[in-house]
C-alpha cells in the first residue's frame, strides 16, 4: 500500500518519496518497507534509526529523508491506521456452511454467517450480519443480535442472549450451569445470561446463569480473556476489567468500573460507580463510588493499603536497627 493512501485515509499530509509499505510495526522491530506510528515523543530517535516510514504529529522532528505521515490527532488516527492493515476472518462471508447444523424451529437471517460444524438448536435466532464461528453451539431459544461474533467454539446456552454488535472470543462459555448449593445439592438455576449492546468479551471467559432472573452485563463494557463471571451477578455499563478476574455469585458493578488484571470479588458485593481497583486486588467489601483500592489480601482504600506498606518498611528499618543494637552490647 503507497504511503499516499495511507494518508488521504488517515487524512493526513504525506512529506517525503511516496513509498509502498508491507505493513505495521512497532519502533524497536521496524525495517525498511514498513510503517510505524511514533504515539509517545520516547520512541522518536528508535523509529528515525528504523528506516520505516513514520506516522508522526504534526510538531515531531523528522529529517527531509525519511517519508512520513503528519496527522492532527495521533489518538483518533490510530484506529484507522489498524483498520487499513487488518487481516479479515475468512469465515465471516454469509451463508450456512453445508457442515453446520441448524435445527428446524431456529431462524437465521440470510445476512448472517453460520462457520462450520457450528450448532443452532430449535428456537434460537441469529440475527442479521450475524457471525457464528466454526463449532460453536447455540441452544434452545439463545439469540445472537445484529452483528454480533461468536468467535471459534463458543457456547451459549438455552436462552442466553448476546446484543447487538457484541464480541465473544473463542471458547467462551455463557448460560453454564451455577456455582450454587444447598445442602450438598445443586441448584437449579432458571434464569439466564445477557449480554447488552456492544460488549466484548475475550477468550476462554464464563459466564453462569442466574438461579433466578439473570446474570446481566452492560452496554459497552469490555472484559478480558480468561474472566469468571458468577451466577447472579449484575454488571453495569461502560465498566473495563482487564482478564483473569473473578467475580462471585450476586456481585454488583456499577457503571464505568475499571479493574485492573487478576482481581477477585466475593459474593454480593457492591463495587460504586467509577470505582477502580488495582490489579492483583482481593475484594470482601463494598467499594464507595468512586474510590481507588487495592490489595492482593483483602483490598483497603488505596492510600490506607499504602500507609500500611510504608509502616511494614519503616518497621523492618526499625528492626535492623534493634538488632545492630543488641549486636553491640553483646560485645
Amino acid at each position: 500500500m503507497l504511503l499516499s493512501q495511507i494518508a488521504a485515509h488517515l487524512e493526513g499530509r504525506l512529506e517525503g518519496p511516496d513509498l509502498e509499505v508491507r505493513g505495521l510495526a512497532s519502533p524497536d522491530l521496524a525495517a525498511p518497507g514498513e510503517l510505524v506510528m511514533v504515539r509517545e515523543p520516547r520512541f522518536l530517535e528508535v523509529a528515525l534509526s528504523s528506516g520505516a516510514a513514520l506516522v508522526l504529529d504534526e510538531t515531531s522532528f523528522c529529517p527531509d529523508a525519511v517519508s512520513r505521515i503528519r496527522v492532527r490527532d495521533l489518538r483518533k488516527a490510530w484506529p484507522r491506521l489498524l483498520e487499513l492493515f487488518a487481516v479479515p476472518l475468512l469465515w465471516t462471508g454469509a451463508g450456512v456452511h453445508p457442515t453446520a447444523t441448524v435445527e428446524a424451529g431456529a431462524a437465521v437471517d440470510p445476512s448472517a454467517m453460520v462457520g462450520p460444524y457450528a450448532f443452532v438448536a430449535s428456537g434460537a435466532r441469529v440475527l442479521a450480519r450475524a457471525v457464528v464461528g466454526p463449532y460453536s453451539y447455540l441452544g434452545e431459544d439463545a439469540e445472537v443480535g445484529e452483528e454480533g461474533v461468536l468467535e471459534a467454539r463458543v457456547t451459549l446456552h438455552r436462552r442466553s442472549l448476546v446484543g447487538p454488535r457484541c464480541w465473544v472470543g473463542t471458547g467462551t462459555v455463557l448460560g453454564t450451569l451455577g456455582f450454587g448449593f444447598q445442602e450438598g445439592k445443586r441448584l437449579p438455576h432458571t434464569g439466564r445470561v445477557v449480554l447488552e449492546e456492544g460488549v466484548e468479551l475475550g477468550a476462554g471467559c464464563v459466564v453462569q446463569r442466574s438461579v433466578v432472573g439473570e446474570t446481566r452485563i452492560g452496554a459497552e463494557t469490555k472484559i478480558g480473556d480468561g474472566t469468571q463471571i458468577g451466577h447472579n451477578v449484575r454488571i453495569g455499563r461502560g465498566v473495563v476489567m482487564v482478564g483473569s478476574s473473578a467475580l462471585a455469585g450476586s456481585v454488583v458493578v456499577e457503571d464505568g468500573v475499571v479493574m485492573g488484571g487478576q482481581v477477585v470479588v466475593a459474593d454480593h458485593v457492591r463495587i460504586g460507580r467509577g470505582a477502580r481497583i488495582a490489579a492483583g486486588s482481593g475484594v470482601a467489601k463494598d467499594v464507595p463510588p468512586g474510590e481507588t483500592w487495592a490489595g492482593a489480601v483483602l483490598a483497603r482504600p488505596a492510600r490506607e493499603h499504602w500507609r500500611r506498606l510504608a509502616l511494614l518498611d519503616w518497621l523492618v528499618g526499625v528492626e535492623r536497627k534493634l538488632r545492630g543494637w543488641l549486636r553491640s552490647g553483646d560485645g
